[in-house]
């Protein structure tokens, strides 16, 4: 029984070390790839799951939806679990929803133009130009993951840190993490994902 208790913890810990990242020593080649792999999007469209974690909560929440984007700076952030929650981009115009009302208080239109701005550059690979982030880049066999740090003191009150993961054979985006700190984060996960798909405009204009 002992053998195999043993046995069962190895296959675990070679699951879990396979899994582990290392960084890469020259990110060149995995930079040119993903400004590649952006500039040739032109549409996105994926189903999105998002888990919040935050010292003042017991317990993670989580909830649900779709998004798309589509060039130049167009998109729709549909949440639909646990309650409605739409954000609206399209170039500068930015709208917001909730729970089927539009929100017009100048608080929430500022964090929204945050979020906005954060948003416009994790779809676009503005990022990657590093005017506003430094960035370490790491891989394991299967993904590509970016750790952005913000540069200057105004973005580090809204955003500590930034993972992003990118799958190595298709190098759009799985994962996004966004923390404000140790102990609050932010976890979107994709799935579903079509890209260079037709979309219609009015899905960035339209509640």
């Amino acid at each position: 029984m002992k053998l195999i208790s043993s046995f069962l913890l190895f296959l675990l810990a070679l699951n879990a070390s396979a899994q582990d990242y290392s960084k890469i020593p020259d990110p060149k080649a995995c930079k040119a790839a993903l400004e590649k792999q952006h500039k040739e999007t032109k549409a996105i469209k994926a189903d999105f799951t998002e888990t919040a974690t935050s010292s003042l909560l017991t317990n993670a929440q989580k909830g649900s939806g779709k998004m798309w984007y589509k060039k130049e700076n167009k998109i729709r952030w549909e949440k639909t679990k646990p309650e409605n929650q739409i954000i609206l981009i399209n170039g500068k115009t930015v709208k917001l929803q909730e729970k089927g009302k539009e929100v017009s208080s100048a608080s929430s239109k500022m964090v929204v133009k945050k979020i906005q701005g954060l948003m416009v550059q994790m779809m676009t690979g503005e990022f990657l130009n590093e005017k506003e982030f430094r960035i370490s880049y790491f891989e394991n066999k299967s993904n590509y993951k970016l750790v952005l740090t913000p540069k200057s003191d105004k973005m580090k009150r809204y955003v500590s840190e930034i993972n992003l993961v990118f799958g190595k054979k298709e190098l759009t985006i799985k994962e996004l993490t966004m923390q404000t700190d140790k102990d609050n984060k932010l976890v979107y996960s994709f799935s579903n994902m079509e890209v260079n798909g037709t979309i219609n405009d009015s899905k960035f204009t339209t509640f």
